[in-house]
């Protein structure tokens, strides 16, 4: 009997140690940007997250919601090992950090990894006064950020590339640094005339109930084969997974390791997979010199300090 409590004793004690090393490991850190609100960004990446977790076990995985902007900074400040953002948003992240895009998710809706997000311009049905990018001159607009990419890049992207002046034409562009669901509501609720978002937001936001179907209309809509959400802009990759140097290779392959073998996800067949065209997104955010914020040429000068 003493000898069976000698055991028990000793393996509690090496339980209790084992337990201290692992919580003295440090954690892995996952930034999300939070272009939905948290609840939606739960809805679409909890299965990730959750392999996530499992993939990176014994040491702890801490999940932080930022918005564009300081999700930018964080990056600078190594404040997060691996990130999920929009492909743009992750073109800036990576130039400031020496990250890595990895994965790119996609799902039934979106099933082409290299055209996987566009920009919506969204405003209410019955504002019989705009009808195309031209009627959105001196209108007001909310986005959540200008750095955000399918929600404000993206669109001035496109209204450029129509031959309008995108830093001339709107009466005031206000940066209210919420999520794309708020910029909805405030469309809805008539307190601005139109707002920058990202596809297939809308159409989640009508089936869940949050806005009634139909009080929105999309500005420039643009059709596309395999891509079956309503857009105003080109097609460019969907969003990434990306990995910043602080995190190690031996982990790193357990998490994609782990992301690829997860099954389709049950409510809109989301997965992991690879994109392999950057191309248009590269060309707009040169296009846009937004990647390379020292570069200020005479016609950059010209075009935003008329």
């Amino acid at each position: 009997m003493r000898w069976i409590l000698l055991i028990l004793c000793g393996l509690i004690s090496a339980y209790a140690q084992a337990s201290q090393l692992n919580n003295l490991l440090p954690p892995v850190r996952l930034a999300v940007v939070n272009s939905f609100g948290s609840n939606l960004s739960v809805r679409y990446f909890n299965g990730t997250v959750n392999a996530i977790a499992k993939a990176v076990a014994p040491r702890r995985l801490v999940v932080q919601f930022y918005d564009q902007e300081v999700f930018l900074e964080a990056a600078q400040n190594k404040g997060f090992d691996l990130a999920i953002a929009s492909s743009g948003l992750t073109a800036l992240m990576t130039d400031a950090s020496g990250a890595a895009a990895l994965l790119t998710i996609i799902n039934s809706r979106t099933p082409d990894p290299n055209h996987a997000n566009a920009g919506v311009i969204v405003v209410r049905s019955d504002r019989d006064d705009i009808n195309c990018l031209a009627d959105l001159k001196g209108k007001t607009v909310a986005v959540s950020s200008t750095k955000a990419f399918a929600g404000f890049l993206a669109v001035m992207g496109e209204i450029q590339a129509e031959g309008l002046n995108p830093n001339r034409l709107f009466k005031s562009v206000t940066a209210t640094h919420k999520p794309m669901t708020e910029l909805v509501k405030q469309v809805v609720n008539k307190e601005v005339d139109v707002a920058f978002i990202a596809s297939c937001l809308l159409e989640n936001m009508e089936a869940d109930g949050v806005i009634p179907k139909g009080c929105l209309k999309v500005i420039n809509e643009k059709k596309d084969e395999n891509f079956y959400c309503k857009h105003s802009t080109r097609l460019y990759p969907g969003w990434i997974l990306s990995a910043q140097p602080t995190l190690d290779s031996k982990t790193l392959r357990n998490i994609m390791e782990a992301l690829l073998q997860l099954p389709p996800g049950k409510e809109e067949g989301s997965y992991w997979t690879v994109a392999t065209d950057y191309d248009q997104m590269n060309l707009l955010l040169q296009r846009m010199e937004v990647r390379y914020l020292e570069d200020r040429t005479i016609g950059w000068m010209l075009n935003y300090y008329p």
